[in-house]
């Protein structure tokens, strides 16, 4: 290969290497229509972040938009889709049930196309309340042991931020039928209303997890055992905690690293 074909290879290399922002929404049940990859980021306004300009450093956006019901775990059709069309070396962000896709298709398929998951609110532990709610297809992937029934050890690294219990009655998909103030109670540890840090914050067992990056901890409130902050799965970073409850995954998702 002559040096005007290496300029070229290396030049062509360095355009793939240049990587997408994909974000992956969570359970939006009747709210979101099936269509792919799209520019529409509708789920995220409520984000605190214009994702139309946001992270501008020369990458490509797109959004997975998938129904938002369907099962993710039991049928891997979702998640197949998604990683099909996933863009080599993209950062992956993901809400809620959007993370537990992007870690079923790093089990299935592997992580080459991943550079990393920044996952806000991440339910792919799964959620205690999944085993209450009224069922649909997605709530039984969502159940604890579903969602924790393969290894979502991985070598991507993934990042989390979550909340602390704390979606005001009235927001959230969850929350929305009952607050935080009726959630929390049933989920183990800290929480956000929604999920809790067992499973927001990628720890690799089930359990009642504190953590003592929150300012906000208190055993009293929480239930937990003094600073127990359980055992991360292999390559999940808990990267930041905020009382701020669940709406904010949304935008710790977004966040431009």
């Amino acid at each position: 290969m002559n040096i005007k074909n290496i300029i070229i290879a290396t030049a062509l290399a360095t355009t793939t290497f240049a990587h997408a922002d994909v974000y992956v929404h969570g359970r939006d049940p009747g709210n979101t229509r099936p269509r792919g990859y799209n520019q529409d980021y509708g789920y995220w306004v409520d984000s605190g972040v214009n994702l139309a300009t946001a992270n501008t450093d020369g990458k490509t956006k797109q959004a997975f938009n998938w129904d938002g019901s369907s099962r993710v775990v039991t049928s891997n059709t979702v998640v197949a889709a998604f990683y099909t069309g996933l863009p080599s070396g993209s950062v992956v962000r993901c809400h809620s049930a959007g993370c537990l896709i992007a870690a079923r298709a790093i089990y299935l398929y592997g992580g080459s196309k991943f550079q990393r998951v920044v996952a806000g609110s991440s339910a792919e532990g799964g959620s205690e309340l999944a085993s209450i709610m009224q069922p649909d297809q997605l709530t039984y992937d969502l159940q604890v042991s579903a969602a924790r029934s393969f290894s979502h050890n991985t070598t991507v690294t993934t990042f989390h931020g979550g909340g602390s219990k704390s979606e005001p009655l009235g927001t959230g998909t969850w929350g929305s039928f009952f607050g935080a103030a009726v959630t929390s109670p049933t989920l183990p540890g800290e929480d956000d209303g929604a999920v809790a840090y067992h499973s927001t914050l990628g720890k690799a067992n089930s359990g009642t997890w504190c953590d003592g990056d929150s300012q906000w901890w208190n055993p009293a409130t929480y239930g937990c055992t003094a600073w127990s902050k359980g055992t991360q799965y292999t390559g999940h970073v808990a990267r930041q905690v905020e009382y701020t409850g669940h709406s904010y995954g949304r935008r710790f998702a977004a966040r431009a690293w």
